[in-house]
């Protein structure tokens, strides 16, 4: 059946304005194309440790425990449902961590290793000022499309 004008005058306007988009903003395209495959770095596992501690400064619980890598149960690899995990951060008035260097990102059998040093301080609801120091351990896939980092394990300990 041949075209009307109609519908050749349709199809020509919108291809021309997607060409127009895309060609005004190329980097989109290419942007999205390469999210999946980009590498992560020491610099995002060390955000994202920040974005952790403030979702948990912010009662944001969900936030906080998404980090985590889960088991096939739903559950943390530390065990932890998200109820035993937001309560065990309910009596948690403020909380701030300073982090330091990271080590260099190992390798090991389709996955990222990176070890981040922390100290944390938080302040309970009923003034009590606790000190904690210690190490996450994050990990990201070279095997699956998303390669982000995630929170393989924890070593933290309560110091005076």
């Amino acid at each position: 059946m041949p075209f009307k004008r109609f519908q050749i005058t349709t199809l020509c306007f919108g291809l021309l304005t997607a060409i127009s988009f895309f060609a005004g903003n190329p980097a989109s395209l290419v942007g999205t194309a390469q999210a999946q495959s980009v590498r992560s770095t020491a610099e995002d596992a060390v955000q994202l440790i920040r974005n952790y501690y403030r979702w948990i400064n912010q009662k944001k619980y969900q936030g906080a425990f998404n980090i985590w890598e889960k088991g096939d149960d739903g559950y943390a690899v530390n065990g932890q449902s998200f109820e035993k995990f937001a309560g065990g951060s309910s009596d948690t008035a403020s909380v701030s961590v300073e982090i330091g260097a990271p080590s260099e990102i190992e390798g090991a059998a389709g996955s990222n290793y990176i070890k981040i040093p922390v100290v944390i301080s938080a302040m309970t609801k009923s003034g009590k000022a606790q000190k904690f120091a210690g190490t996450y351990t994050m990990r990201s896939s070279n095997m699956a499309d998303d390669k982000s980092w995630y929170i393989n394990s924890a070593k933290v300990r309560k110091v005076e």
